[in-house]
């Protein structure tokens, strides 16, 4: 139900090994470790747009856990709007993040994967705002996703907040901000914004475009922050 563990998790003796889209959290920044081994993903296709959700369904599953394949051994906590927090773990290995699905996708045509967003707070490495992204769909990289702290150009992959882009770095289906330093902003933002978008271009061209609502997320990364206390 969250990012990216590209190796695993450690839960206590035991190691949790985690794969599909589970494999980010709990991952390092690929900028940060030289080789990063996320999943593949499945490519996107395009398709007609399917039937319409009734009301009253949609109603049901925002009410529903969001739990991302992968991650069922992560414990739900509590839900805040559109936010999940989920933990993982005793003592300092535990691992807490507040998790959300994209409100809305497009081109609405374009068939992908589920896409998640999430904070992680990871108590073992002092780790309290790491941003990432499951994409649903393999992503071009950034141009500049070679230089480290380097900033967004134009056709970059980008998590928007406003009017302020941020870069981000892609791996498979998978995306981190490109400049770890810019984490705590960027969560901060994310408690005083109505929404945030995800924007790329897949590997197949075809530019992206995906909305999250940010009410209840304040909530959601304080309780994920005192569940890892």
């Amino acid at each position: 139900m969250v990012p990216v563990l590209r190796h695993g998790l450690r839960l206590g003796a035991a190691l949790l090994v985690l794969s599909g889209p589970a494999a980010l959290v709990g991952a390092p920044h690929p900028l940060a470790v030289g080789r990063a081994q996320a999943q593949e993903a499945a490519p996107e296709e395009t398709q007609a747009p399917g039937r319409k959700t009734s009301r009253r369904a949609r109603e049901r599953a925002s009410k529903a856990a969001v739990t991302a394949p992968g991650m069922q051994q992560a414990t739900p906590v509590a839900i805040f709007g559109d936010w999940n927090v989920f933990a993982n773990g005793q003592g300092k290995a535990r691992v807490c993040y507040a998790i959300a699905q994209p409100q809305t996708r497009s081109p609405k045509t374009l068939k992908r994967d589920t896409a998640y967003l999430f904070v992680t707070v990871r108590k073992a490495e002092n780790v309290a705002n790491e941003v990432a992204v499951m994409l649903g769909f393999p992503a071009k990289p950034a141009g500049s996703q070679a230089k480290a702290n380097a900033g967004a150009a134009p056709t970059d992959p980008t998590l928007n907040l406003g009017a302020t882009r941020y870069g981000l770095v892609t791996k498979d289906n998978n995306a981190w901000l490109q400049n770890p330093a810019e984490e705590t902003r960027v969560v901060t933002e994310m408690t005083r914004t109505p929404k945030l978008q995800i924007k790329t271009t897949s590997l197949r061209g075809n530019p992206t475009s995906d909305e999250y609502a940010l009410a209840g997320f304040g909530d959601a990364m304080k309780r994920a922050r005192e569940e890892c206390k």
